[in-house]
């Protein structure tokens, strides 16, 4: 029972939005009585957590992405499922990352500059995808910025090249960018080759990935 309401809170979401996370609903959707949101999980608040929980663990599944032999490939193909999940589940994505909240309770979020990058893996998978694609890249010479046995410089510089995604992802979300995806090469593809460059890479090699990952 206690994962069928889970399953019923996250289709609601991202079906209806955090407005139609509401005990009353959440048992209709699963069969059951509302006296089960209190045997299971205490409460709406802690089944609210369970439902960020749960997406952020289906963002880690989404996101992941087996090394090749280019990991700056490896990185664009990790970007684009990225977007995806963000396209597909926004009302989810907004969530986890408390951009938005379900009855003024937010997703609680860490530092993840203050951990170490295997607590960063162990924890929060899908940024720990990152930046193991980061240092492999910092291995391969691709990113020369910081040295790859430098875990801070490993985690800022995998934090800088999340705020990119992240912040176009949002702004796209929004609208501000339209509905159709037209900006994602002029803006999301160009900033992140740019800052790619910035950091060490080139723009041939950079171009060599793109057809190597496929997306073009």
């Amino acid at each position: 029972m206690r994962d069928e309401l889970l399953a019923a809170a996250v289709g609601l979401l991202d079906d209806n939005g955090p407005d139609a996370l509401q005990a009353r609903k959440v048992v209709t959707a699963a069969g059951t009585s509302t006296m089960a949101v209190y045997t299971h999980f205490g409460g709406m608040r802690t089944l609210i957590a369970a439902v960020a929980e749960e997406g952020r663990a289906q963002f880690d599944a989404a996101v992941r992405v087996p090394d090749s032999d280019d990991p700056v490939a490896d990185m664009l193909i990790c970007g684009s499922a990225y977007r995806k999940f963000a396209i597909d589940r926004p009302h989810m994505y907004r969530l986890m990352f408390g951009s938005t909240s379900a009855h003024g309770i937010d997703a609680p979020g860490n530092n993840l500059l203050t951990m170490t990058i295997a607590e960063i893996r162990a924890q929060y998978a899908a940024f720990g995808q990152l930046v193991h694609i980061v240092q492999r890249c910092m291995r391969a010479g691709r990113i020369t910025s910081g040295s790859a046995d430098d875990e801070t410089a490993v985690i800022t510089t995998s934090a800088q090249l999340w705020s990119v995604i992240h912040g176009f992802q949002m702004l796209e979300l929004a609208g501000y960018f339209g509905d159709d995806g037209a900006a994602v090469v002029p803006v999301l593809a160009t900033t992140i080759g740019n800052l790619l460059v910035a950091l060490g890479d080139t723009p041939d090699r950079l171009m060599a990935s793109l057809a190597e990952s496929g997306l073009v």
